[in-house]
């Protein structure tokens, strides 16, 4: 594996555990308004940092990528279904 996906596969990891701890422990219902609005501007930076990933290795790819392996491995379907 390389460093770049080693990195993300933490990250990844990191995320899991970080969901299942705020669930698991309601530790999001115990979390100030404040403290919310941190936790989903922090979300969004880093969904921003990971579409940004995605963009740019699909775009470094040679040649045009066939769409359907594009969502196999992002798991996404057609839009509408």
């Amino acid at each position: 594996m390389n460093s770049t996906a080693a990195v993300l596969d933490r990250v990844v990891s990191d995320l899991d555990l970080t969901i299942a701890e705020a669930v698991r422990s309601s530790g999001l219902d115990a979390m100030s308004d404040a403290e919310k609005m941190d936790v989903l501007r922090l979300a969004g930076e880093a969904q921003r940092r990971v579409e940004a990933l995605v963009v740019e290795t699909v775009a470094s790819v040679d040649g045009r990528p066939p769409v359907p392996v594009l969502r196999r491995s992002l798991r996404c379907s057609d839009a509408g279904t």
